[in-house]
């Protein structure tokens, strides 16, 4: 059954749109509380919330808050926190959920609710399923004036730090020069001195939030900003975060931005040297390119793949007992720390590998080469079920077959627009060009 409120992570929306306002979020209170008292038998549920630096993120809060004591749960804000920091503290905590309070990368206007089950891991599908009925079933009140939920035990972001901390020789960044950028978000006041503690010389950008300028000409999705400091002075290597700390971009030596497919590559070739690639298998998304796939396999790694996003990462992960994975995007999951993207930490994973091996980030990287991809976004009237296109199945089967293991293709509709996606990837740019022309031809027989 498809999702009303939850997308690829969570509720989103611009805040006091149709999608995300203080109803919605007072609403998911009451939901979220009803299905930890029916899960887990309590009538009084305890749910750990942060937030990101968003200036609505105290009214969601509050909102929230609101509704999850109406059915009796007693929630506990940490303040602002990145979103790993509340899952660490779900995982090793008395709480029976956790929630973050923040819309990731997007601009400042917009807001989210990511939720957390026991255990400190993405929600499964079935939770996920009744907790978007329970949305839509509960009810708000009349009037919006909620009391201002008070962040207290502000000491357990310290402890996430400290967790971070203890997983690194305190003297691993010894005499290395690292740019960050924070994104003017939930990473702000702590990326900069956790990375000086362990011995690194750090510049930073985006560490003065505001309420409106997270992620606004910095963060993850902004690389000018890491190439302006990289153009006044040398580092290292650098590392960009997004507005909620969840994933991370990085930058080698000469200010060059490494593809989310080759960081993932090279921690999953140095856990293997080490013996702690489970499996010897990276989980990564639909969106992977092949190339990712055919590098590794040259070093004995296998590359499975789950649908689009980083919950469908953690829960192959947590259900297989895989130790590494995550997307293109900068989420990385490494499952000895937590099951859920963390920034920080497999930003720090990613520095302990080049100092443990003596090579530039650059060099480590040089294992990848993408395979040339081509994308269409085509316009339909009507999304008609793939399987009843002739046309379409029968050029996806051809090209499959002529693929073999050296290409690939993705076709699918748009969850929010009228559109259907094409994707081919194949050894030579020649190739994916043809493919992608014969499969709009199909598309255009079948769908007009």
């Amino acid at each position: 059954m498809a999702l009303k409120y939850f997308g690829t992570d969570g509720i989103r929306g611009e805040y006091g749109g149709s999608n995300l306002n203080d109803k919605i979020a007072f609403r998911a209170g009451v939901a979220v509380a009803r299905l930890l008292k029916k899960h887990h038998e309590t009538a009084a549920p305890l749910m750990v919330v942060g937030r990101d630096t968003r200036a609505s993120g105290p009214s969601l809060l509050a909102a929230l808050g609101a509704g999850f004591r109406f059915e009796g749960g007693v929630i506990e804000s940490i303040g602002v926190a990145p979103t790993p920091a509340i899952a660490k503290v779900v995982e090793l905590g008395n709480a029976l959920a956790g929630c973050s309070i923040t819309a990731s990368h997007n601009p400042s206007k917009d807001n989210g609710i990511k939720f957390f089950q026991s255990k400190g891991r993405k929600p499964s599908e079935s939770f996920e399923q009744e907790l978007d009925n329970a949305v839509g079933e509960a009810d708000a009140p009349a009037s919006m004036d909620f009391p201002v939920i008070e962040d207290g035990s502000l000491e357990k972001t310290e402890f996430y730090v400290s967790r971070v901390n203890r997983a690194f020789d305190p003297k691993l960044l010894a005499g290395k020069k690292i740019a960050l950028d924070c994104a003017n978000g939930a990473l702000s006041s702590i990326a900069v001195g956790v990375f000086e503690s362990l011995g690194a010389e750090v510049d930073s950008v985006g560490c003065n939030p505001n309420g409106s300028n997270i992620n606004d000409g910095v963060g993850s999705e902004c690389p000018q900003s890491m190439a302006k400091m990289y153009s006044m002075k040398e580092y290292d290597m650098g590392f960009a975060f997004d507005g909620d700390g969840d994933r991370m971009v990085a930058f080698d030596h000469n200010g060059e931005k490494l593809s989310g497919e080759a960081v993932l590559g090279l921690l999953a070739i140095r856990l293997k040297e080490l013996g702690q690639l489970k499996g010897n298998t990276l989980v990564s998304t639909l969106q992977s390119n092949l190339g990712l796939d055919s590098a590794l396999a040259h070093l004995g790694i296998s590359v499975r793949r789950v649908g689009i996003g980083d919950k469908f990462v953690s829960r192959l992960m947590s259900g297989e007992g895989f130790s590494l994975g995550g997307e293109e995007s900068g989420h990385v999951v490494v499952g000895d720390f937590s099951m859920t993207g963390d920034g920080l930490f497999s930003a720090l994973k990613v520095a302990q590998t080049v100092v443990e091996k003596g090579q530039s980030l650059a060099d480590l990287a040089a294992f990848y080469r993408a395979f040339p991809q081509e994308t269409r976004a085509i316009t339909v009237t009507t999304k008609k079920p793939l399987e009843a296109c002739p046309s379409i199945c029968s050029a996806m089967r051809d090209l499959e077959s002529s693929f073999g293991d050296e290409g690939r293709l993705l076709v699918r509709y748009s969850g929010t627009e009228p559109k259907l996606r094409l994707l081919v990837e194949a050894k030579t740019i020649d190739l994916a060009s043809e493919s992608i022309r014969r499969l709009e031809a199909a598309v255009c027989e079948d769908l007009g």
